[in-house]
């Protein structure tokens, strides 16, 4: 089945929805017509690790303005070191990465020692807070915490809250080169492009992460962050499809009654669903199911 008509889809968004246990909240846009697919998109939703996308942000405003270097070095303590995802707590103290290591590892692998050090590298949250609001107007967008797991507990809204529609135009304006220049933008979606965690909104995507090392030729590029707590799954990001096309989206699937964080976890399946549908939708050659890969939940 494809959907190829606003109301098709909306139905199908809709479908998805109502199967969902949980709150499902979208902003996307079509950034070559500015059409825009929305479900509450300005309710107020824990992030989870999207929010890291900002840290990234102000990392490359303060390489702007000369105050720091992608290649300067930090010695990492063990008292940086924090558990959960990523892989710098698992290593020795000592280590010494570059700010650009720390970058690449917050974003593709979600790193949390990676998010501290960075965090407290550029200021702490309150300056990265002020630039999302005063330079990017993200009037709803909060990074309450450092991971702290103590802090935050079993209430993941503790980390940092912003709503679909925040999060969707600062991935538009990425993909405009609209966050610090041109160029940083290029720079941050180049690292965004090396996620690994690509199981919510490109699940069901023909996608091949590692076309260009392969020497294959690709249909699309995802550029993107993920975030995920017990029974949260977010997913923000651009998706680049043929003839011009990109695609902006914020997609987050709270409140599940699914608390595991296995691969069939429901609002990784249900943010994948979520963006086979748009890709659908908006997929500009003749057949979409060239972009999407089959999956049994469409036909249930």
């Amino acid at each position: 089945m494809t959907t190829r008509d606003r109301a098709a889809l909306d139905r199908q968004l809709a479908g998805i929805r109502e199967r969902f246990s949980g709150t499902l909240s979208l902003a996307a846009s079509n950034l070559k017509t500015d059409e825009a697919v929305t479900l509450d998109a300005g309710m107020l939703l824990p992030t989870a690790s999207t929010i890291k996308v900002c840290i990234l942000a102000e990392v490359f405003h303060q390489r702007e303005e000369g105050r720091l270097r992608l290649d300067e070095r930090i010695e990492m303590q063990a008292r940086d070191q924090v558990g959960g995802s990523g892989v710098l707590w698992r290593l020795n103290s000592g280590l010494q990465p570059t700010l650009y290591d720390l970058c690449m590892l917050m974003i593709i692998k979600s790193d949390n020692t990676a998010t501290n050090m960075l965090t407290d590298r550029v200021g702490g949250v309150g300056i990265i807070n002020r630039r999302m609001r005063d330079t990017y107007g993200l009037a709803e967008t909060s990074y309450h915490s450092r991971v702290d797991f103590e802090a935050i507990g079993n209430d993941v809204r503790r980390f940092a809250e912003s709503t679909p529609y925040d999060l969707m135009r600062l991935m538009a304006m990425l993909a405009r080169g609209e966050v610090v220049s041109p160029q940083a933008s290029r720079e941050m979606l180049a690292i965004m492009q090396r996620q690994q965690y690509l199981d919510q909104f490109p699940r069901y995507l023909n996608y091949n992460p590692y076309a260009e090392e392969l020497g294959l030729v690709s249909t699309m590029r995802v550029q993107n962050k993920t975030g995920f707590f017990p029974g949260t799954g977010v997913d923000i990001g651009v998706v680049n499809l043929p003839e011009g096309v990109d695609i902006a989206y914020a997609v987050f699937a709270h409140a599940s009654r699914d608390h595991t964080v296995a691969a069939e976890s429901e609002p990784y399946v249900i943010n994948g669903l979520v963006g086979r549908a748009l890709i659908e939708y908006w997929w500009p050659g003749d057949d979409p199911a060239e972009a999407l890969l089959p999956t049994p939940y469409v036909a249930e």
